[in-house]
């Protein structure tokens, strides 16, 4: 398989990146050293926006206390009591990350979406290997579900929301609430997510020097996380042997990405079980490119759709 061509401002900004201590080449030796992975652990400067309120509530979860972030955008008066809600699950290869680390597309959320955004702060392997975060995303969802109007939220109006491991648990929690009854979804939305730990698909075997994200960086997270258990559908949701009655899905995948393959073979089957779902390529895109790089046009332009795609889901 060739490798496509990374778009050309992606790949000048990759060349001329200062992104701290996240490496844009060489991730696998980052995650292989916990000094250095612990790094990434670390809670980043966060942008401001007058538009949003931003604040940390903390629930019971399975492990403890359970840290949620939660984004509330001002709104108009006659919808500020009742707005959708959106549960967003960090990436970071299971391994890493933190809501604050990707708190400008949770603002952004908010804030364009109109919904309350709220980002679990989950437990991160090889600590706590699977199923520690699921368990915490599915914690945290039913809590939303529960205490709606402490957050000016409706119950009714619940998407889940991630990218990468992220993207890999947010499906992991609406498989969850399908088999458990629990909190009815109205989608889910999912960017660039490894949902399957076999490492099998043809552009991971093949996609061995990728910017920011290769094989051999995704070999550890897996080994973290649940090595011995990725066949789990709740681990692995493409092992799911029925993916009937999920929530209609929109799915992101970079086209320079060893986790492109996967995602397309979920969209594939979540629309071949009867789930009403979109499937976007971004072309020229890298793994974590509209995190990266968000002002670049193609990272833009994935935001901008992201949004849409939620905004039709939450505000029919």
């Amino acid at each position: 398989m060739t490798v496509p061509t990374v778009d050309a401002e992606i790949r000048t900004l990759l060349d001329t990146a200062d992104t701290g201590v996240f490496p844009v080449y060489g991730l696998d030796a980052v995650l292989a050293d916990p000094e250095r992975y612990a790094l990434l652990r670390e809670r980043p400067d966060t942008p401001a926006d007058d538009r949003v309120q931003v604040r940390d509530l903390f629930i019971p979860g399975p492990g403890g206390q359970l840290r949620l972030r939660v984004y509330r955008p001002d709104t108009r008066p006659d919808t500020r009591d009742n707005l959708p809600m959106i549960l967003y699950v960090h990436g970071g290869a299971f391994t890493y990350g933190s809501p604050e680390a990707e708190e400008e597309r949770s603002l952004r959320y908010a804030r364009d979406v109109e919904a309350v955004v709220v980002s679990v702060d989950y437990r991160l392997a090889p600590e706590h290997p699977y199923p520690a975060a699921a368990d915490d995303a599915y914690a945290a969802l039913t809590w939303i579900a529960a205490n709606a109007a402490q957050l000016g939220g409706d119950p009714e109006r619940i998407a889940v929301a991630g990218g990468s491991a992220g993207g890999n648990i947010a499906a992991s929690t609406a498989l969850r609430a399908r088999d458990l009854g629990g909190p009815h979804l109205v989608f889910q939305a999912l960017t660039y997510p490894g949902v399957d730990g076999s490492l099998t698909s043809a552009s991971v075997r093949e996609f061995t020097d990728t910017p920011v994200l290769d094989r051999a960086a995704m070999e550890l997270a897996w080994r973290y996380y649940a090595e011995e258990r990725h066949p789990e559908p709740y681990a692995s949701p493409i092992r799911a042997a029925d993916l009937g009655g999920l929530p209609p899905a929109y799915i992101a995948v970079a086209e320079v990405d060893p986790l492109r393959d996967e995602g397309l073979a979920y969209a594939g089957r979540l629309g071949a079980a009867g789930v009403t779902t979109e499937l976007v390529q971004v072309p020229g895109a890298v793994h974590g490119f509209d995190l990266l790089f968000p002002k670049a046009r193609v990272s833009e332009r994935s935001l901008a759709d992201q949004v849409r795609a939620l905004r039709e889901a939450l505000h029919p």
